[in-house]
């Protein structure tokens, strides 16, 4: 049994080893929770994730107050106000925010107002644009504030402005696609999905780069779960009967497209094939095998993107169940994958993305096969048995990871 020191001195050793980035948050909860039978360890994690979560909701709606306000009298502030505001007001939120959380002590306070200095940028630089007459659409404004912001998650590691980072990344590909379409027509906008399902690859292998460095290992998950969820995003948009009955062909499309495009495409794709080579040298050495699980990973995402760029060029109204079997396969693996690495965030999101697909294919063929009451009668009853039976399913899998070993 632990002595008394013992117990008084894991919960600092505890938060330094996570702020090393050695563990992660829920790991350092069953660590305090193991030896801290009254659950006092735990309250205080809990705690800390509560006062994290406050903090931030906090920032998030000044900011967005502050915005509100402005863009409501712009017009009746004096323009040496409106100077101040945007040149003098985003660093003096970073200052304060670093004294709270660097000189003061008050960390998550300080990471929220630095999160509202990154929200008050993006004001500034739209504000700055409206000044000179810039279309508030204009596709540059966005990528220069994921600029801005993404070199601050790094430097103050902080996991809420990654997540506004990676939130500003898709966005500022979703403004650039106008430059990416502009000699076609809004029409075939459905050419931004295999460019977005090459980004969410991207994200992914950016996730299981970082995993393999300390000083980034905490930053992994986001990147992991933001990658995951936009290839997910992209093979559902292609797995609609509908959508490929609408289809024609769109290969004289192609040659349309603008260089920014196959760039933009070109790059994410070998950068990703990158990042992998280095999680893959990292790992040299060991016989986990897990960077193959990660390689096979991303050469299927390849596959997938060429098969959807092929579909739009030829068309065929019966690929929409070939994306449905790829969806199918990559829930399966992420399954295999979070059993066999012991990660339940990784069996989870493959339920959560197995049961949209599945209730979306109930109620997409469903009413037409069944009276309308009766089709919401046996959508009941599927819904009900099957979220016992995938709760049961992923309760048992998650338990043997907890009982084998923490996630890494």
């Amino acid at each position: 049994m632990p002595n008394g020191d013992f117990i008084r001195r894991l919960p600092a050793e505890v938060a330094r080893w996570q702020a090393d980035g050695l563990i992660s948050e829920e790991q350092a909860a069953a660590i305090l929770g193991r030896y801290h039978s009254d659950g006092a360890a735990s309250g205080g994690a809990i705690s800390n994730r509560v006062a994290t979560v406050i903090a931030v909701m906090g920032a998030s709606l000044i900011g967005l107050g502050i915005i509100a306000f402005i863009a409501a009298n712009w017009s009746a502030i004096p323009a040496l106000a409106k100077l101040a505001l945007m040149v003098i007001g985003t660093p003096a939120i970073y200052i304060i925010g670093w004294f709270m959380g660097y000189r003061f002590g008050y960390a998550r306070i300080g990471a929220a107002i630095i999160l509202l200095g990154a929200i008050a940028l993006g004001a500034s630089i739209h504000l700055i644009a409206q000044t000179y007459h810039v279309p508030v659409n204009h596709p540059n404004l966005v990528p220069l504030w994921f600029l801005g912001v993404i070199p601050l998650a790094y430097i103050t590691r902080s996991r809420a402005l990654l997540s506004l980072s990676l939130i500003l990344f898709l966005a500022a590909a979703g403004f650039r696609s106008q430059e990416w379409l502009s000699p076609l027509g809004d029409e075939e906008i459905v050419f931004t999905v295999p460019a977005f399902f090459t980004l969410g690859a991207f994200l992914f292998a950016a996730g299981r780069m970082q995993a393999r460095f300390v000083d980034t290992r905490q930053f992994a998950r986001l990147c992991d779960i933001s990658g995951l969820l936009v290839v997910a995003a992209a093979i559902y948009v292609f797995s609609f009967n509908f959508f490929w009955e609408e289809v024609g062909g769109y290969g004289p499309s192609f040659a349309e497209l603008s260089t920014e495009y196959w760039l933009t495409v070109g790059i994410a794709g070998l950068a990703a094939a990158l990042m992998v080579g280095v999680a893959g040298w990292r790992d040299a050495g060991q016989r986990s095998g897990q960077i193959w699980w990660e390689a096979g990973a991303l050469a299927s995402m390849g596959l997938t993107a060429a098969a959807m760029w092929l579909g739009l060029a030829f068309g065929g109204q019966w690929l929409w169940w070939v994306f449905n079997l790829v969806m199918l396969a990559g829930v399966l693996a992420m399954i295999a994958a979070g059993y066999r690495w012991n990660r339940a965030w990784l069996i989870n999101l493959a339920v959560a993305v197995f049961s949209i697909t599945l209730f979306t294919r109930y109620f997409e063929f469903g009413f037409g096969l069944l009276g309308q009451s009766l089709a919401f009668i046996v959508a009941g009853v599927i819904l009900l048995a099957g979220g016992f039976g995938m709760e049961y399913l992923r309760r048992r899998l998650v338990g043997r990871i907890r009982r084998e070993g923490v996630e890494a």
